[in-house]
């Protein structure tokens, strides 16, 4: 866990930026603190934010219009058994989008009996 400005110059696979707590854009309107933020993921950013607090930002609308084209749902490909794969990072496979909180849980409630059984 980091803050945008202690991950300056640093890489990851996946990237969980965490914005729920903001009420106002803040330092995020700062050009440098967003490249930062969004340029960092190698091969997934997931933003978790107020959409329309920060939709109506001038300063972040080319970026979050980007964002916006990608899909709002966690997705995810349950076809999959394990987390290794041989697919390439193009073919995603049969992908399943989230729609909320209760049916997450019944995936993982599901998954975690049937790697019981």
């Amino acid at each position: 866990v980091a803050t945008v400005d202690k991950f300056q110059g640093q890489q990851n696979d996946f990237i969980l930026l965490s914005l729920v707590r903001t009420r106002f854009v803040g330092h995020l309107r700062d050009v440098r603190r967003l490249i930062v933020a969004m340029s960092r993921a190698r091969l997934g950013l997931y933003v978790f934010c107020r959409r329309s607090l920060f939709e109506q930002c001038y300063e972040l609308q080319p970026t979050f219009r980007l964002l916006l084209q990608r899909p709002d749902q966690l997705g995810l490909t349950l076809d999959e058994p394990t987390t290794f794969t041989d697919r390439h990072v193009g073919d995603t496979g049969t992908m399943h989008l989230v729609s909320g909180i209760q049916e997450m849980d019944s995936i993982v409630n599901f998954r975690m009996h049937q790697l019981y059984q």
